[in-house]
């Protein structure tokens, strides 16, 4: 071989590796699952047994899924009158997915949606709560779960949204802020006391979430960096190494991506919080990225250069849904394969791996159905999250393919 033919060979084997080297780090690590979407405990058909959840997570890990993020394991409900007609007590409760301690806060008693064996027409057969079988799947499947603390979101019942809708917090809204800071803590020294010595256990995950907006003011940094310092510290104290991670989201007609990564700046230097896990919200408002049209990556820079100022990782969440509607009437569908490759390719630069939200969108073992678009028809909407979950295993069977001829490349250009 002549050396101009060699130098050409050379520079093609070079640029091509570097090429899929950068596709290769467009991979989904892990996914966020919402409990109530048939995983958990909500109603006596969702899954009852070790082998359903061993199943469902193995699904996860078959896609190169390294994580599970459950988002909360405590969120309120209302009018769960079918639940206390049966069992007894409020209608209105923090229902918790695990065997929760009796608290009171605020007026509002935690309740488990479990009683272990206790399930009116289909017995619990393994005498487990969901978190429990969930470790357990978790740990079969190599698979680390970072577990959700607490979420209100049910309008005027102390609800989240209902405290961070401006940037003028009034004494009501800090007592629903200060209510998810406690029952936040109470729940991590729950889970630890319960599950903290579980081999698959990965960190522990704040359930609210933070837009470019009520906290952007710099006047309000201080007053978001300690409600989550406050859940970090406890925590890192509960169960020293195991870390807190949040994931924050951005409206592109709000607060600029500089006052947004202002914030989280100040937010990171000044707190214990380990992990930002960023939105990219094309799953919410599909106009925001396109082939012609990006809005994002402005805000992953932003939140980037604040993540490097502390010393801290970013992560990124691609959404793995589309919305045929807007932002006040939602219709969401799972997004197509190429969709999700553009938000993926988007934010990569920024970014250390991806938790993306959700796997319901592409879960082949899930009956639940609630699609506007599709009229409630559950053929349809499984037959959608198939097709994404396919071509999703296409992709990461692509991936491994090009890792695997990358780590051979340095052997073929020392031979040559």
């Amino acid at each position: 071989m002549s050396f101009f033919l060699l130098l050409c060979v050379s520079f093609a084997l070079i640029m091509h590796a570097a090429d899929e080297s950068a596709a290769g780090e467009a991979r989904i690590h892990g996914f966020f699952v919402q409990p109530s979407l048939g995983y958990g405990a909500t109603d006596f058909q969702s899954f009852s047994s070790q082998g359903e959840y061993d199943s469902w997570v193995q699904s996860m890990a078959d896609v190169g899924a390294e994580m599970l993020f459950y988002q909360w394991t405590v969120h309120f409900e209302k009018g769960q009158t079918w639940f206390s007609n049966q069992y007894g007590g409020s209608p209105d409760a923090d229902f918790a997915f695990y065997n929760p301690a009796p608290l009171t806060l605020n007026g509002i008693e935690t309740r488990g949606w479990v009683t272990p064996t206790n399930w009116t027409g289909s017995p619990n057969q393994d005498g487990k709560e969901p978190v429990a079988y969930l470790l357990d799947a978790a740990q079969k499947a190599g698979i680390q779960v970072w577990l959700g603390l607490y979420l209100n979101e049910e309008s005027s019942s102390l609800s989240w949204w209902d405290a961070v809708t401006d940037e003028n917090f009034s004494a009501a809204d800090q007592l629903i802020i200060e209510h998810h800071v406690l029952r936040s803590i109470a729940v991590v020294n729950d889970l630890a006391a319960q599950h903290g010595s579980h081999p698959a256990l990965g960190g522990f995950y704040y359930s609210i979430e933070i837009a470019n907006n009520a906290f952007t003011p710099a006047a309000n940094h201080p007053y978001l960096a300690s409600i989550i310092d406050r859940v970090a510290k406890a925590v890192h104290q509960a169960l020293p190494g195991k870390k807190l991670a949040i994931s924050p989201f951005f409206n592109t007609a709000l607060d600029s991506a500089e006052q947004f990564g202002a914030m989280w700046e100040y937010v990171l230097k000044n707190s214990e919080l380990d992990i930002i896990i960023l939105q990219d919200g094309v799953g919410v408002e599909p106009h925001t990225l396109t082939k012609d049209n990006d809005q994002v990556s402005q805000y992953f820079r932003a939140v980037r250069k604040a993540a490097n100022a502390a010393g801290k990782p970013l992560w990124g969440n691609v959404e793995l849904f589309t919305n045929l509607g807007d932002r006040e009437d939602p219709q969401l569908i799972p997004a197509s394969i190429d969709k999700i490759r553009l938000q993926l390719r988007t934010a990569a630069p920024h970014v250390d791996k991806f938790v993306c939200f959700e796997f319901h969108y592409m879960d082949p073992n899930d009956n639940y159905t609630f699609y506007k678009p599709l009229g409630g028809n559950a053929a349809a909407d499984s037959a959608m999250r198939q097709t994404l979950y396919d071509n999703y295993m296409l992709y990461w069977q692509n991936w491994q393919e090009q890792a695997k001829n990358n780590s051979a490349l340095p052997a073929i250009l020392h031979l040559l």
